[in-house]
């Protein structure tokens, strides 16, 4: 079948196999310009306030790119589906059993260790493995030095359980 492929691709000029994003339309760049624009004035809005939240349990944050509803989110939405019902990711039952419990996170701790530098036990320790935690719950491994904003609601419930003791927290960075 592979020298008929390779006819049928030398004759009519058209390729076979997969071509990804073949018949997908392309934006002109006034569309582009529009889009990032519109965007910013919206994400400006952000600050300050919980508009932008859908599942009602997210805090105002620092940042743009913290001010994030696990609802706007596909990967954490693809997990809520798992448990119907829940109008929020901290809600899903299995939210507390893996990005809380502290056995769970000292699990994932021993493995971080494996790979990466020892950090003191400490509770900026568990927060650290709680947002690993739900990073690989919802995107799987995404590799060193990748990042990905995660939901509001969720990073402040992992604050909420291990508190600073100064109160500052780091807020997201990309790598």
């Amino acid at each position: 079948m592979e020298a008929w492929s390779s006819s049928f691709e030398e004759m009519y000029n058209v390729p076979l196999g997969t071509q990804p994003y073949l018949f997908e339309p392309e934006a002109s760049l006034d569309e582009e310009f529009n889009q990032r624009s519109s965007s910013e004035s919206t994400d400006e809005d952000r600050l300050g306030n919980t508009d932008w939240c859908s599942c009602g349990n997210c805090p105002p944050m620092s940042t743009i790119e913290e001010s994030v509803c696990c609802h706007e989110i596909p990967q954490v939405m693809t997990v809520l589906e798992e448990d119907p019902g829940k109008p929020c990711i901290i809600e899903h039952n299995g939210f507390e059993h893996v990005c809380l419990h502290p056995s769970s996170l000292r699990t994932a701790y021993y493995n971080y260790r494996q790979h990466y530098d020892n950090l003191p036990e400490s509770n900026q320790r568990m927060r650290y493995i709680g947002y690993r935690q739900l990073a690989r719950w919802c995107w799987g491994c995404l590799g060193k030095h990748v990042r990905v904003p995660l939901p509001a609601c969720a990073v402040q419930k992992i604050r909420d359980t291990y508190p600073a003791e100064d109160g500052v927290y780091q807020g997201f960075g990309m790598a």
